[in-house]
């Protein structure tokens, strides 16, 4: 046998070798007995995502509807050859998400976050994440944000001049740039006791560094990117190391003017510095032990440089982009419905009636059509379209004799759940009634799930919506938003983002109310 026809023998082989380990990859669902898309070469059913074509959100709708066509409750998709599990009946979700919690009770499995993220609490999982969680749930109670409101307040007037600003030039305004720097400026002063000054400084480094977390994480056409996404790679990248030095760097500093000067601040980082020197949560003014009561600190509960560091990125990470988003998406509806806008608008002014004219905690939250509003929002534009889980415990799915495996990614269509005209008829249309008390009772159970559900339902809940609503009584108090031309109908999602975000921005025209 000759060279050439040697040569040739052996890539015919190892070609052939090639596609039938691809085949036997992506028949790991159907040998389990469970519905899968049709998987491409290499790609599986993610060309899309891996090319940089379309966005994991678009991704994730398109997997939950081709599963509901085929009417199972549950389906198999690949990541080119990486099994993921889509569940799409509301009570097996139900049951991944809260019966069955301590099967799926991690995003990630421990080895694919090695950064500083790796110690936040979106990331960690089992045990460790137990614990963080008893030990953060104290930061965000009602009391907890009530405390924090007062800070949030001073923020609103400045996003009031800013607007008004803009009113009055004959110009369109992309209206997530403006509210990013609103939720960084928010986020900033109440998580960390640092005035940002990103409405001021659209430059400012805050903002651009949290921006670049949120950023993609590498050229998605790129073959390495497709490669590491193919074989399970890691969800956080090696170029973030500076962007984690600066925020760290920002809490050691942070930390050592507050203890060295003894400073109390209503804010997040108090609260971390309690839990580094204390080892708990306290209602005082105190960063260190006084009195018997405290005396001892427990060790295994005391956080450092690196735990605090976490904790504070995912507090500003989720907080200042999440709302920023939702307000966004809210003002592209609210713009193409005056008369939504003006009930927003009648409503604040006769709570504020009742409030003697100030915008306090207890006002805020007897504002119910705008939280309808902002409900709705998160119906139609959840900002996560997909919730990450990963198998930490064999699975058996209910009724049947199928096993997930431990390790598996499981995917939580949120998105697919919302625009669902099964549980939400006519699901493009936005209207904010399918929230009113009297039907918000009728939503079947775990079809809503814009903050996920179950014990790994969003902490931060209740501090995204106290902002958020205090963002859109601002804008809406004494402005009136109409779309611009700008603003691309229908719109289509960004594709090197994480959360859900319009390309080409929301673009309105602002006027003053007379």
């Amino acid at each position: 046998m000759d060279i050439i026809t040697l040569t040739i023998s052996i890539v015919v082989t190892l070609v052939s070798l090639i596609y039938a380990l691809s085949k036997w990859k992506h028949g790991y669902w159907k040998r389990k007995g469970v519905t899968q898309l049709e998987p491409e070469f290499f790609f599986g059913n993610s060309r899309g995502v891996l090319s940089g074509n379309m966005s994991i959100a678009e991704a994730a709708l398109g997997y939950y509807r081709k599963l509901r066509k085929q009417q199972v409750k549950y389906g198999g998709v690949y990541m080119s050859y990486t099994p993921n599990f889509v569940p799409v009946d509301p009570e097996i979700i139900k049951d991944i998400m809260q019966k069955n919690f301590d099967h799926f009770n991690a995003h990630f499995p421990p080895t694919m976050v090695t950064s500083i993220f790796g110690k936040s609490l979106f990331h960690i999982g089992g045990d460790p994440w137990r614990k963080t969680r008893k030990q953060l749930s104290p930061t965000f109670t009602s009391g907890k944000m009530k405390m924090m409101f007062e800070t949030l307040l001073e923020k609103t007037f400045v996003l009031e001049r800013l607007i008004d600003e803009y009113s009055n030039l004959d110009a369109p305004v992309n209206m997530k740039d403006v509210l990013v720097r609103f939720t960084s400026d928010v986020v900033g002063s109440c998580g960390f006791g640092i005035d940002c000054n990103a409405m001021k400084d659209p430059e400012s480094q805050f903002l651009k560094q949290g921006s670049f977390i949120l950023s993609a994480p590498e050229k998605k056409s790129s073959f390495l990117y497709m490669l590491k996404r193919a074989f399970g790679g890691r969800a956080i990248r090696k170029d973030l190391k500076p962007a984690e030095n600066f925020f760290k760097n920002m809490v050691q500093q942070t930390i050592d003017y507050r203890e060295k000067n003894n400073i109390y601040r209503k804010d997040f980082m108090h609260l971390m510095i309690q839990l580094k020197n204390r080892g708990l949560v306290s209602d005082d003014e105190q960063i260190f032990n006084k009195g018997d009561k405290l005396s001892k600190v427990n060790a295994k509960d005391v956080y450092n440089l690196d735990d605090i560091t976490a904790q504070c990125l995912i507090f500003f990470i989720a907080g200042f982009d999440t709302s920023a988003t939702t307000m966004s998406f809210a003002i592209l509806e609210l713009a193409q419905y005056p008369e939504m806008q003006q009930k927003i608008r009648d409503e604040v002014n006769e709570v504020l009636e009742r409030h003697n004219g100030k915008m306090t905690y207890e006002a805020m939250m007897e504002l119910t059509y705008t939280e309808q509003v902002i409900d709705e929002t998160l119906r139609k534009y959840p900002p996560l379209a997909n919730i990450p889980r990963v198998c930490t415990k064999d699975y058996t799915i209910p009724g049947t004799d199928i096993v997930v495996e431990k390790g598996t990614f499981t995917s939580i269509p949120a998105w697919g759940l919302h625009l669902d005209p099964e549980y939400f008829p006519e699901p493009e249309k936005f209207d904010p009634e399918r929230f009113s008390p009297e039907n918000k009772k009728k939503i079947k159970d775990f079809t809503y799930i814009p903050f996920g559900e179950g014990p790994r339902m969003c902490l931060g809940l209740r501090f995204g919506m106290m902002q958020t609503k205090a963002g859109l009584v601002s804008l809406l108090r004494n402005y009136n938003f109409s779309l611009n031309k700008k603003t691309p109908l229908p719109i289509k999602t960004q594709r090197d983002t994480v959360i859900t975000t319009v390309a080409g921005g929301i673009w309105v025209d602002i006027t003053r109310v007379e």
